[in-house]
């Protein structure tokens, strides 16, 4: 049993989700489980019942790579028959115990004793796992019987299972047999941290007190393997660059920060593939700043390998990006029409189809094409190519030591390179007059403009916080102008789109005999909006040159 279980409505196989709070404990062959049927006074969830539940004989498989890329992440996949949870099983790190998504044994094609893993199961772990087969690891055979603390009224406050094991390291062929306690909390423990702890430590006490000891393994798997844990002491990415980087400080810290990056497209990944709110943005955003730090930090590294890295992520941004403007134009649609059935009282279910529901659609396609990219050899050799610059860069034999003065430096130059493609409010009007030579030259030194705002800002934000932040409150100020500029102008440039847009599928309407005022009144709003934009960029160029 297991608090928070919910279902996720983005897997059409149905698994669920929850945290898995537990604590485990070594006891001898003979042993008696303790009467528990009085705990937790102290906190205020009185356990009132102790129930036998019947026997049950679980089998469970464990995969990993060759390599151990789920263990070295703490991470758990299994598949599991018997007991009332068989299925397939991942078991993540929390800040609080354990999450564990489930899937049931006929997710997939395969629902033999073939030991394939999958593809609904492998989703969550594709970006550790990548391209390498997952084979068994561990083969563990228990024998459980539960015991059930209920409260009175008969709600789970936890389940006590009393485990004898016998696993197989399935790669060493080593046999191992132990018997263990195991206390998971219901979802009647406590609500509070506070209060699962206090729960938690008064049934050991008991259990110790009956000559338990605390387990010095901290999972089935980790002591079938035998091993105390999974996972690697954490290290900074200075101290994996085998010495490269700790000769330069400056490269170290910048070595630490890219590796902070690198960890957040990791996270990213599995959001992004169920397609979950606001992932694909966050990831591109991401993406995007791990380019711009490596070129703001370009001269302490290999060249070459700062290049090679970028415009790999350049491609790869570029796929995020054709799905991250199908968001953006569905969501400016059904704003734009939304108020315009306010203001007008326009209700227009011809333009709402062609607008929200057709984009909604192609966005569908767009990230369909998104997910067999990053079920590719391609990103993944990117995902290797990142974890070999965070681990042993080749840093350049004058990069410099002092840390501060090094990020100072590179600051200066972004914010010189911004001020120097910033545009002035009369060459940026004329990206809106008759003369289409001079605005489509206004619209590209706009681009560039944004461009070069932004890699301000993730250089300024990149200096201040995080792993590689060593700069002050005048860095932060000058990010926070230098966003304020790359968003005016970025909010220009998606009215300018949606513009554009408007007068494409008004012709495709009026071709299909439907009528094209609604695009004509989003029209103007919207080049009204990208005039507006172009007010607040100017505001905001005076305010960035101010700042640096």
């Amino acid at each position: 049993m297991s608090q928070n279980e919910t279902p996720t409505h983005d897997d059409p196989a149905g698994h669920t989700e929850q945290v898995e709070i537990e604590r485990k404990y070594s006891v001898g062959e003979e042993l008696p489980l303790p009467d528990l049927s009085d705990v937790g006074g102290a906190t205020g969830t009185l356990v009132d019942s102790a129930v036998a539940v019947d026997a049950v004989q679980l089998e469970a498989v464990y995969f990993d790579t060759a390599e151990g890329a789920l263990a070295r992440q703490r991470i758990a996949l299994r598949r599991r028959r018997g007991g009332h949870d068989e299925g397939w099983h991942i078991k993540l790190p929390a800040a609080e115990g354990r999450t564990e998504l489930q899937w049931p044994l006929g997710v997939g094609q395969h629902e033999t004793d073939d030991v394939v893993v999958p593809l609904e199961v492998l989703a969550p772990v594709r970006v550790h796992v990548r391209d390498h087969p997952l084979t068994p690891l561990a083969r563990v055979s228990t024998s459980r019987r539960v015991t059930d603390l209920l409260d009175p009224s008969g709600a789970l406050v936890a389940e006590i299972a009393d485990d004898t094991v016998s696993a197989t390291d399935a790669r060493e062929g080593t046999v191992r047999l132990w018997r263990e306690w195991e206390v998971e909390l219901g979802p009647a423990a406590p609500a509070t941290t506070e209060g699962r702890t206090a729960l938690l430590d008064e049934i050991e006490a008991r259990l110790i007190a009956a000559g338990a000891t605390v387990s010095p393994s901290v999972s089935k798997l980790a002591q079938a393997v035998g091993r105390t844990g999974l996972g690697s002491p954490l290290t900074s990415a200075s101290s994996k660059s085998g010495g490269k980087g700790s000769g330069s400080p400056a490269a170290s810290r910048v070595l630490d920060g890219v590796a902070e990056l690198v960890g957040q497209v990791v996270a990213l990944d599995p959001a992004v593939r169920a397609d979950r709110p606001d992932a694909v943005h966050q990831l591109r955003t991401t993406v995007r700043r791990l380019r711009n730090v490596l070129a703001t930090h370009r001269d302490l590294f290999d060249p070459a390998a700062v290049d090679q890295v970028r415009n790999t992520l350049s491609r790869f941004g570029a796929v995020l990006g054709e799905v991250r403007d199908l968001e953006v134009r569905a969501e400016w649609a059904a704003f734009a029409l939304d108020e315009l059935e306010t203001d007008r009282g326009v209700d227009d279910p011809d333009a709402r189809r062609r607008l929200v529901d057709d984009t909604r659609a192609e966005h569908d396609e767009a990230h369909a094409r998104l997910v067999t990219v990053m079920s590719g050899s391609v990103y993944y050799r990117l995902l290797d190519a990142l974890d070999s610059f965070t681990g042993d860069a080749r840093v350049a034999p004058d990069a410099p030591h002092q840390v501060k003065k090094e990020a100072r430096r590179t600051l200066r130059k972004a914010g010189k390179r911004a001020l120097a493609r910033s545009v002035k409010e009369r060459e940026a009007r004329r990206v809106l007059g008759p003369d289409i030579v001079a605005a489509a030259g206004a619209l590209g030194a706009l681009h560039d403009s944004r461009k070069a705002a932004r890699r301000l800002r993730h250089a300024a934000e990149f200096a201040t916080t995080g792993a590689a932040g060593v700069l002050g409150a005048h860095a932060e100020a000058v990010g926070d102008a230098a966003e304020e500029l790359q968003d005016a102008l970025g909010w220009h440039r998606d009215a300018s789109l949606f513009a554009e847009y408007m007068l494409l599928t008004a012709r495709r309407a009026e071709a299909a005999g439907e009528a094209s005022f609604t695009y004509g009144v989003l029209y103007q709003r919207s080049i009204d909006q990208a005039r507006r934009a172009l007010a607040l960029a100017e505001d905001a160029r005076r305010a960035l040159k101010s700042a640096l």
